[in-house]
């Protein structure tokens, strides 16, 4: 057999050897249990529990400035900047939370089932704000918040977030302290 028929004959076994010989070379030498925490003592956030959010769509919108006027009903909505819209249906099981949060924008919620309760953490009184079903209200966008299901049902809403273009449109917070639970 020649030099170059050994090699053809021979040269998965070639390759595998350096693959493995290469994986060898770029292993972590990180022990089990070793990785760099220093510093980190807890979570910088908080997780939301029986909270679900499905987006529904998401498209860009630019920037604009929309007057209308119709029938003697008058509304604005103006951007200055270029603008995400994202859709997302959210449920929240009875006990659940969304966990502390903010939005880079405003957020419109409309309430379909349930009482969904808000708490801010810029309220140093913490007080409830209850939003049941077949209302909705408007979050500011960098207000820090979480949202509750107190009751004994699903809460299910649609939410419409206004969000830099590419933006996510939540920010997990850190708990602000006051609040007790």
């Amino acid at each position: 057999m020649t030099f170059a028929g050994w090699l053809r004959s021979h040269g998965v076994l070639m390759a595998v050897v350096a693959v493995a010989t290469a994986a060898l070379a770029c292993r972590d030498t990180t022990k089990s249990g070793a990785a760099s925490n220093k510093g980190i003592t807890e979570p910088s956030f908080t997780l939301g529990v029986g909270f679900t959010s499905t987006p529904v769509g998401r498209g860009n919108l630019g920037a604009f400035h929309v007057q209308s006027k119709a029938a003697g009903y008058d509304v604005e909505l103006k951007s200055h900047d270029n603008t995400d819209i994202v859709v997302a249906n959210i449920a929240i099981t009875p006990g659940g939370t969304s966990g502390w949060h903010s939005h880079p924008g405003p957020v419109v919620v409309v309430v379909k089932t349930g009482v969904l309760t808000i708490y801010r953490g810029d309220d140093p009184t913490c007080s409830p704000i209850p939003h049941p079903a077949g209302t909705s209200f408007i979050e500011e966008g960098g207000v820090v918040h979480i949202a509750r299901n107190e009751e004994a049902v699903d809460v299910t809403t649609v939410a419409t977030y206004f969000v830099p273009a590419t933006a996510a449109q939540r920010i997990d917070q850190a708990a602000p302290g006051n609040c007790a639970f």
